[in-house]
């Protein structure tokens, strides 16, 4: 039986991972500097792929912990 825990893990997995596709898509990541606005890797290049690291790092880390609690 699948706990609520791993599905709440695996759903914050496909967020994470579906945010990383649509930033990486549309070459650009949703950011604060002045004003919550959409910003362009162009822009910010070092923030965009920080943005994009970090959130596959967490959605990796979630995916990997889901599988050690299904075991």
């Amino acid at each position: 039986m699948v706990s609520i825990a791993i599905l709440i893990n695996i759903s914050a997995v496909i967020v994470c991972f579906s945010y990383v596709a649509y930033c990486i898509f549309h070459g650009g990541y949703y950011g604060k500097k002045q004003w919550y606005r959409w910003r362009t890797k162009q822009e910010n290049p070092r923030t965009f792929y920080f943005t994009v690291i970090i959130f596959f790092l967490v959605g990796l880390f979630n995916l990997v912990t889901s599988f050690i609690d299904l075991r």
